[in-house]
């Protein structure tokens, strides 16, 4: 049996160690920081020290040669162990601290995965926004040439009724065009950081109603109720009004699609405790599972594309709204539960409220 002595250890002390051992399984020799890699008192790595004692934390049975394997530490360290035999009966261990590697692998891994889930969603909403846009256009195409074939036909004028439905038609469909183009406007803006809010100051009850009033229609056509309240007993807001109703516009518009006819809508907004404003829009809906609340605000994300096929949409709203109230200072909250419906809430931070009505300061300011 030969002698295995190490004067001067040839592994600076890192993540990798040897240990040679013998036929009886002890140890003989060790080079690199073996007993800090295991996860052991210095002392308790000596020569004639039992393998399966060393390994005892980390393995339910030591490995007999030739094998490898892997195990974590109390510290939550991975390490690679890998056994040789040896010419003369003995054998040898090598220990690798393979964490760092292993968390890089798992970071490269994600960075993959999230790259192809954003490539997949950004497919996913290209092919929703040529028909998010062909739909509309298509429209106006379509009434414009009508408008202009019944203007140079001969025989009786045009039914003015009818002129003016294709005139609306026209108008509609223009305006949801330009609706579409400011949001992708906006999500650009975004990713290049250059998104700038007006400074508009507003009352939170006029908020409420404008959002009520357009959205009137939409809900009437769905068969649902639609009411707006204002709490905040005539609150101003410092904020960008345009880019709010825009918020608000998409938020009912999602309350709408994803509620039965028959359920109900509303638009509320009230002060809390530390002096915020929160404007909620509470739907009947068929609600979200919790996993599902934060990846619906991600860009391009639709939670179920058959649904939103029916209900339309380009799957950008929440993420812009989400922005939208950011960009504010404050947060894009969503509260719901499967078939409980959804609360959407924006929250603006106390800084953007310039008045709060006297019965409300008051309140705010009594123990």
């Amino acid at each position: 049996m030969g002698v295995y002595a190490v004067s001067d250890d040839p592994l600076r002390p890192g993540g990798v160690a040897i240990g040679v051992f013998g036929a009886d399984f002890r140890l003989r020799a060790h080079a690199g920081d073996l007993a800090r890699l295991l996860g052991l008192p210095a002392e308790s790595v000596a020569t004639g020290q039992d393998l399966a004692s060393l390994l005892a934390p980390l393995v339910e049975a030591a490995p007999a040669p030739p094998c490898s394997l892997q195990c974590r530490t109390g510290d939550g360290r991975l390490l690679d162990l890998t056994a040789e035999a040896l010419s003369d009966g003995g054998w040898s261990l090598a220990v690798i601290d393979v964490t760092a590697a292993h968390a890089a692998a798992a970071a490269l891994r994600e960075a993959r995965e999230t790259a192809e889930a954003g490539a997949r969603a950004k497919s996913r909403f290209l092919a929703t926004m040529n028909h998010e846009l062909r739909t509309p256009l298509n429209a106006v195409i379509g009434f414009a040439e009508t408008l202009a074939l019944d203007a140079v036909r001969p025989g009786p004028r045009p039914d003015p009724k009818e002129t003016e439905e294709f005139a609306l038609h026209i108008r509609d469909a223009g305006r949801h065009l330009l609706t579409l183009i400011d949001d992708i406007l906006d999500l650009v803006r975004i990713d290049s950081g250059a998104y700038e809010l007006a400074a508009d100051t507003v009352d939170a009850g006029r908020l409420v109603q404008a959002a009520v009033l357009r959205g009137e229609v939409a809900a009437q056509k769905a068969g649902l109720a639609l009411t707006g309240h204002d709490e905040t007993g005539g609150a101003r807001l410092r904020v960008d009004e345009r880019r709010l109703r825009r918020l608000l516009g998409h938020l009912l518009s999602n309350a709408f699609k994803f509620t039965r006819s028959g359920g109900s809508v509303s638009v509320t907004t009230r002060p809390d405790a530390a002096g915020n404003v929160r404007i909620e829009v509470r739907d009947t809906g068929v609600g979200m599972a919790p996993e599902d609340l934060q990846r619906v605000l991600q860009p391009f994300h639709q939670l179920d594309a058959r649904l939103a096929r029916r209900a339309g949409g380009a799957g950008i709203g929440l993420h812009l709204s989400r922005a939208i109230a950011e960009a504010h200072g404050g947060a894009l909250l969503l509260d719901s539960a499967p078939g409980q419906g959804t609360t959407a809430t924006l929250l603006l931070p106390r800084a953007r409220v310039v008045e709060l009505s006297p019965s409300l300061q008051l309140a705010q300011e009594s123990p």
